[in-house]
């Protein structure tokens, strides 16, 4: 608990915004350890209002770090690579130089330019340093030739021979417009030159259906995006591609700490080591996922109003845990199987927990956690109000997912169920008259087969009972398809047909049973 005790705490939920967010810095860096135990960390993303998730920190430990942390003077006394590592670190800060001045055209040229150039000297310099390995050329030669076979990186080279010896990249700016009304990348998508963007009206109007039109008009987002392209790199926006290319590098730079014997540098975001998800995110830094939200504006179709993501944080303490452990009655130490290594094991116990915290408050909050393994390295909770927010909130996980390099996500809530109505295709169950109330536990695993647990919730006046655990596999969890696509898995073809056959529930994207 005491590892746990001062770190920050964050939940998403959905505000009007009435000024355009600028993209920031955030707090990533790189970090030497003068030990080679690595800290397993977690951090805990809470709203202020539930004893809940507050219960929950207290089941999930960090192992604090041993050995000290090494300070940039201490690293370049004693580390051989100073100069490769502080030189991947400028790169780091242009970087960020160019998402802040993504909206001055002036800015954003020189700085994503000096980025690329910047990139690009951090192999000169690691090649000057090759005395220090034993066998560099062949190591060296088996890199060059990955990074060769990658079509961005090439660009890459291209792009700096093209700045220092010809000129500037062409370089253009677009906006992006994109309705969001399903948990698919299917929506209708425009992409115009900035200065011609006038409306999205020919989006909505380019919808096949009356039905799908209604439904967009009441859960849809609009979001529209600022983007800019180089004309020879047209698939990529142009900051992810510097991004990505950085990632690469990066590897390369820890794999040279590795063949000196080295610890490679760790990954830190605040004073919380994020090293364990460097593989997922393909060496770059947490920063550098899910950035495109910075530069987007989001509009509720319904109402027009803008809205956005906003993460809140408060203290967590261990007074407030044990509070909330005597509340509920649980032993904050015998919720997860010690000696069970399945994610399935962490779905039984937190949803045995949930049921327990449901039968003294009368209801749940919607909680994700991220996993690795059957270990849980995150948790969030999702505070929404209209269905629409889903869309936005799932993406924004599935970026979480792959800053956390989690391969398994379990959501606990509450959901409501209710049968296909073909007559009313677009229907969400939480708009059926019929509908029943479940408490509900669903996990997604990177390789594995959903699994869903459900009770049925019975109310009575005040009074509120749940019905006896029921076990699902393998049904179609449409709301986790961004996180499927985070995964770089396939949707499975009975999620499309479930909704299209209409067994389940289209409207939501979820199937029959729609959290609410």
């Amino acid at each position: 608990m005491d590892a746990l005790a001062c770190l920050p705490h964050r939940g998403w939920r959905v505000v009007s915004r009435h000024s355009q967010k600028r993209a920031s810095m955030r707090g990533c860096s790189r970090l030497w350890i003068q030990s080679t135990a690595a800290r397993q960390s977690l951090t805990i993303d809470t709203s202020p209002s539930g004893q809940q998730v507050l219960l929950f920190t207290e089941f999930i430990r960090g192992t604090p770090m041993r050995g000290s942390e090494m300070t940039e003077g201490k690293h370049e006394n004693r580390c051989p690579l100073s100069a490769v590592d502080r030189r991947l670190g400028d790169v780091h800060r242009h970087w960020h130089e160019a998402e802040r001045g993504y909206f001055d055209p002036e800015s954003f040229r020189i700085s994503i330019q000096t980025t690329i150039q910047t990139l690009r000297t951090v192999t000169f310099i690691l090649q000057n340093n090759k005395r220090l390995f034993t066998d560099f050329d062949p190591w060296y030669e088996s890199w060059q030739d990955r990074l060769r076979a990658e079509p961005l990186m090439r660009w890459m080279v291209d792009a700096r021979n093209k700045i220092e010896k010809q000129g500037d990249l062409e370089a253009h700016s677009f906006v992006r417009a994109e309705i969001m009304a399903s948990y698919y990348e299917e929506g209708p998508r425009m992409e115009v030159p900035a200065e011609l963007f006038q409306s999205p009206a020919e989006l909505i109007n380019g919808i096949s259906t009356e039905a799908l039109r209604k439904h967009v008009f009441k859960d849809g987002i609009l979001r529209i995006q600022r983007r800019w392209v180089e004309n020879s790199l047209p698939d990529y926006e142009l900051l992810d591609a510097v991004g990505i290319a950085y990632g690469k590098v990066a590897e390369l730079v820890a794999d040279a700490h590795r063949q000196l014997g080295l610890e490679p540098p760790s990954t830190m975001v605040g004073d919380i080591d994020r090293t364990e998800g460097e593989g997922s995110r393909g060496g770059r830094l947490p920063c550098m996922i899910g950035h495109g939200d910075a530069r987007s504006h989001d509009v509720w179709i319904a109402t027009g109003q803008p809205m956005a993501i906003e993460s809140r944080a408060i203290k967590f303490d261990r007074e407030s845990a044990e509070q909330a452990a005597t509340k509920y009655g649980l032993d904050p130490k015998g919720i997860f199987p010690s000696t069970d290594p399945a994610p399935e094991a962490t779905l039984n116990g937190l949803f045995a927990t949930a049921r327990k915290m449901f039968s003294v408050d009368g209801h749940h909050d919607t909680i994700a956690f991220l996993l690795k393994g059957a270990r849980p390295v995150n948790l969030r909770q999702l505070a929404l109000q209209e269905h629409g927010e889903k869309y936005l909130v799932m993406r924004m996980l599935a970026n979480e997912v792959i800053k956390y390099g989690a391969d398994g996500v379990i959501i606990l809530s509450e959901i409501w169920s209710a049968r296909y109505d073909s007559s009313n295709p677009y229907r969400r169950a939480a708009d059926a008259p019929e509908r029943e109330e479940f408490l509900s536990a669903i996990l997604v695993t990177k390789t594995g087969i959903p699994v869903q647990q459900l009770a049925l919730i019975m109310r009575d006046g005040d009074g509120v009972t749940l019905g006896e655990t029921q076990t699902l596999r393998d049904q179609p969890q449409i709301a986790f398809a961004p996180i499927y696509a985070a995964w770089g898995r396939a949707i499975p073809n009975a999620w499309f047909e479930a909704t299209t056959m209409g067994a389940r529930d289209a409207s939501s994207g979820e199937g029959t049973t729609t959290s609410v």
